[in-house]
């Protein structure tokens, strides 16, 4: 490649990254003073970490040659972690429903999330371990994977709060920072089509952009219902608004009117 390739791959990757790093930053602060950190801020600061070294290899394979594989692996995990910070927020939220079958759905996509993350791990050691050479089975196993994730994260939420007692505006705010998901879907695909060809520049800068993206992502509902509260005086903080009039609840039946069950929102 030229000095203007190299070039042009640093700089975009490295605005995406910084972005990314310092919204994640900004989450872990937010939650460690408000004391509400758990287990998706942990997975948020590990896909900070990987992401760290995504960009670490962005800059060091702008100078030196670099084992292909330590990318393709940093990639692959910071795109998975973030999803499990992402699903391990919409945990919390179903463990206050009193729903248990929500709670099975919910382990099920997280251990789903898991074999997927190996298999695609496994793959791509296989095929770049000595020279990464992206085989057509490994960028249909990835573009495969990443729909269904995505999709899990966006079906998910909706299923179960599609009868939240939120206003419109919440309920749009809500389903947006996890329908933003399909961001990654977007980029994934013609991102997994480049690869049934060849790798080039710009299918290096659609990776990089898609881990930063994913990471970005999975910030969204922390920062935004930050955002909220600040211009709209209304608290959507999980942990302050349990109990609260602006609670996700399940459909009352005739029999269980009086007990219906309330889920408070998880940032």
């Amino acid at each position: 490649m030229t000095i203007s390739c190299f070039s042009r791959l640093t700089v975009v990757g490295s605005v995406f990254h910084v972005t990314a790093m310092l919204c994640t930053i900004f989450r872990l602060v937010y939650r460690g003073w408000t004391r509400h950190l758990w287990w998706e801020d942990a997975w948020a600061a590990f896909a900070l970490i990987l992401d760290v070294i995504c960009l670490l290899c962005l800059w060091k394979y702008t100078l030196t040659s670099l084992p292909a594989w330590i990318f393709s692996v940093a990639f692959t995990s910071v795109v998975w972690a973030a999803r499990m910070s992402m699903i391990f927020s919409v945990i919390r939220i179903t463990n206050h429903s009193g729903l248990k079958y929500q709670e099975w759905i919910t382990y099920l996509i997280t251990v789903s999330f898991v074999c997927m993350w190996a298999a695609i791990l496994i793959q791509k050691n296989v095929t770049c371990v000595f020279a990464c050479h992206a085989t057509e089975i490994a960028a249909l196993l990835q573009m495969t994977t990443d729909i269904i994730a995505d999709g899990s994260l966006i079906a998910a939420p909706l299923q179960f709060w599609k009868n939240a007692r939120l206003s419109r505006n919440s309920k749009i705010l809500i389903f947006s920072t996890f329908g933003a998901s399909l961001l990654i879907t977007a980029i994934t695909i013609p991102h997994s089509i480049m690869l049934f060809y060849s790798t080039s520049e710009t299918t290096l800068i659609l990776a990089h952009v898609k881990a930063a993206l994913s990471l970005a992502i999975c910030n969204l509902l922390v920062i935004v219902t930050l955002v909220y509260r600040v211009c709209w005086k209304e608290s959507l903080d999980p942990d302050e608004t349990f109990g609260s009039p602006l609670v996700f609840a399940s459909i009352p039946t005739q029999n269980s009117q009086r007990n219906s069950h309330d889920i408070t929102l998880c940032a």
